[in-house]
């Protein structure tokens, strides 16, 4: 079906119309207006543009097609893969040291589990400035064994040492030719670490089934927080009060919300406007208190992504409109966007701790207001500390005994071979020439006819 468009190239070059030749005739009678005449001839011209027009158009039917080079049949078993994350390589190792010694015996090669899978040694468990250098994979598990899958050769044996989270395995796998052997990780242990310490507040940490759960631990202060919102009856308002009241709920902390300066003693403003803050608003700003505001110069369309808290291989909200930020700002980069230009600053004056966003809380600005984690974005600014990577909902993983994806029946399909290798460079590069040389030919041919 996809060599129908050699149709196109068929009919430009059989199609041509020739001007009718004039008839000398004897008698005036027989003068007046006539019809042009015209004669039809099918028959192929230009042969060599002809040809490389074809050849052009079968290209881009192959590539189409997505064609492949079949990878040779393997008459040696190759030993595999031992895949881990490279951050975790010291702790992994002494949990596995028996297992992973007796495979990197039998010629197993140890790779990080991430992006390239990149070559590691067993000598990097004694490298401190390993997990400092790490670099975070974008790619969950999901895309990763994707890859694995497309680059290795069939029964291809892996190892893999890692935890079974269910955020890392959120898409349905296709059927793997690997012959792959899941160690899943156990959960941190918390026994000797029952409570943690986040934003003032004491929460006690425990395993629940394949999960780690958090809770805040008693405590007697219970003081309400203090906060104005203004506008207080626009759809920026009521999404930042719906994430405040999230976190007050989340961490059992009353939130006193005032539409103008009706207290002294506030402990956070949230000014969603462009206009300047009264100074009797600002004046009522506790000491060490939190003051957001809206940045006051021109916007921008410009699609791009939001990086709340610098973890990169997260799911970023969308960015739509954004501010034009002062170039000699001095103040701290708390977001960024994907080209990494400051969306919210940071910087203290007069005791106080100021923001200011270069976007709106608005659905036509940002996607990020419908986001689950909206409120954990806002938590950070509320209490004036950095962005923690303590979530509010709790790490899952997969039961061990549940497989990851459906295997090709090894049974049926002894015979070993190479990857497949897919051949779409080298055609792109080969219809490029074709394209070229077409062109070129065409225009000298066109010139050749005017001169």
């Amino acid at each position: 079906m996809a060599l129908a468009s050699l149709v196109l190239p068929i009919l430009i070059h059989l199609w041509r119309v020739k001007q009718g030749k004039t008839l000398k005739i004897g008698s005036i009678s027989l003068l007046g207006e006539s019809a042009a005449a015209s004669s039809r001839n099918l028959k192929i011209s230009q042969w060599l543009l002809f040809v490389l027009r074809c050849l052009f158009f079968i290209l881009l039917a192959i590539l189409i097609a997505k064609p492949y080079l079949k990878g040779k049949t393997l008459t040696q078993n190759k030993a595999g893969w031992i895949l881990l994350d490279e951050r975790n390589l010291k702790p992994i190792y002494l949990s596995h040291q028996k297992k992973i010694d007796s495979l990197l015996k039998k010629g197993y090669q140890l790779r990080h589990f991430g992006k390239g899978f990149k070559r590691l040694d067993w000598k990097d468990t004694v490298n401190t400035n390993l997990v400092n250098d790490a670099i975070v994979s974008p790619l969950n598990y999901t895309s990763l064994l994707k890859q694995a899958n497309h680059s290795l050769p069939n029964r291809f044996p892996i190892w893999v040492f890692a935890p079974k989270y269910t955020a890392q395995l959120d898409d349905v796998l296709p059927t793997l030719h690997l012959a792959i052997h899941w160690q899943s990780l156990p959960l941190a242990d918390t026994s000797n670490v029952k409570h943690t310490q986040l934003l003032g507040k004491t929460y006690q940490a425990a395993i629940q089934g394949n999960a780690i759960t958090y809770s805040l631990a008693n405590t007697q202060d219970n003081t309400p927080l203090n906060v104005m919102v203004f506008p207080a009856n626009t759809e920026d308002a009521k999404y930042v009060k719906a994430a405040l009241s999230a976190i007050g709920s989340y961490l059992n902390q009353p939130i006193k919300f005032y539409n103008s300066v009706e207290s002294k003693e506030l402990d956070a403003i949230f000014w969603l406007s462009a206009t300047s803050v009264p100074k009797e608003t600002s004046n009522s700003l506790k000491t060490d208190g939190v003051l957001l505001k809206y940045a006051n110069s021109n916007s921008i369309k410009n699609t791009s992504t939001l990086i709340i808290n610098g973890n990169e291989s997260e799911e970023y909200p969308v960015l739509k409109i954004r501010n034009v930020i002062k170039v000699d700002t001095k103040a701290e980069t708390i977001w960024k966007d994907g080209y990494g230009q400051p969306v919210l600053t940071a910087e203290q004056q007069n005791e106080r701790h100021n923001y200011t966003l270069y976007t709106q809380f608005n659905p036509q600005w940002t996607d990020l207001v419908w986001r689950d984690n909206f409120p954990q974005a806002l938590m950070p600014i509320l209490y004036h500390q950095k962005p923690t990577a303590f979530a509010f909902q709790q790490i899952q993983q997969i039961d061990s005994k549940q497989p990851i994806a459906v295997f090709e029946d090894t049974k049926q399909n002894k015979t070993r071979y190479a990857a497949d290798k897919p051949l779409d460079q080298m055609i792109w590069v080969l219809a490029f020439i074709v394209l070229a040389v077409e062109r070129l030919l065409n225009f000298r041919t066109k010139k050749l006819k005017v001169d």
